[in-house]
């Protein structure tokens, strides 16, 4: 679900750290709007710049988001569902023995596309970004120590791969007779399960990668050589400039026509 996709691309060619402040920029403003036409363009704009921009496939690129599309339905109609059971003034929409104002459905909508644009843009820097090159971005541009920016790259490579182990712990099991889903009962308690060998799994991983760190003296030495260097060029500050601009541009025009709110309270 969240693993690099090798492609040559624009964005597979932008600098991590680049990228990294475009979607912290962007998270930034879209968290402040509390009215739901922000955060529904900034979800489409992310989809069509990692499809377009990124060269990933549009039914790769959906199928990924689709249990978040899942998710984000779900969270919006049970927020619906809460705030329906609400006896408030300026009720807009009748249902049953439910009523809304319109704060409520904002309320819903906003939040639920709010997480589908965060979701969006991380996974787009996910597809576009080589690990090696989001950690040798972290050493050379932000200075990080070689030691934490390898812990971090072991870490960052070990979360695509928690899924084939969940389904080496499930087969594990059934083989010595623990079904996982079979019947309401089994499907509920198997993440309880598989939790304890997950950590005992991600545990030993842990363990043989510092080993490995240690025995070839990993932050011995402050002077280091490296195979690969990262760099912020040109095309990296124009494509910064470009995104903030233009995404700045979409906020003043939502301002303009009365469509960005900084508080619900605001909503009538």
């Amino acid at each position: 679900m969240f693993a690099y996709i090798e492609q040559d691309s624009y964005l597979h060619r932008r600098n991590p750290m680049i990228k990294l402040a475009v979607i912290a920029i962007w998270t930034i403003v879209v968290c402040m709007s509390y009215f739901p036409v922000l955060p529904v363009l900034t979800f489409l704009l992310a989809f069509f710049v990692t499809w377009t921009a990124g060269k990933i496939p549009i039914g790769n690129l959906l199928r990924r988001l689709l249990i978040f599309l899942a998710v984000s339905a779900l969270f919006m109609i049970s927020m619906l569902i809460l705030r329906g059971l609400n006896d408030e003034p300026g009720i807009i929409l009748r249902l049953w023995i439910f009523r809304w104002t319109r704060k409520d459905i904002v309320h819903a909508v906003s939040l639920g596309f709010r997480i589908l644009a965060l979701v969006t843009m991380s996974m787009g820097f996910v597809l576009t970004t080589r690990p090696r090159d989001l950690v040798m971005s972290l050493i050379m541009q932000c200075r990080v120590s070689v030691v934490h920016g390898y812990a971090a790259m072991a870490t960052y490579r070990f979360l695509p791969e928690l899924q084939s182990q969940v389904d080496s712990i499930h087969l594990a099991q059934e083989i010595r007779g623990i079904p996982w889903n079979k019947g309401l009962l089994s499907r509920f308690t198997s993440p309880f399960r598989v939790l304890l060998p997950l950590l005992c799994v991600a545990a030993r991983r842990g363990e043989r990668v510092a080993c490995a760190m240690e025995s070839r003296g990993l932050g011995r030495e402050n002077a280091r050589t490296f195979y690969k260097k990262t760099s912020i060029d040109r095309a990296d500050w124009i494509f910064l400039v470009i995104a903030v601009l233009s995404y700045g541009i979409i906020a003043a025009v939502l301002i303009k026509f009365d469509l960005y709110r900084f508080s619900f309270a605001a909503i009538q």
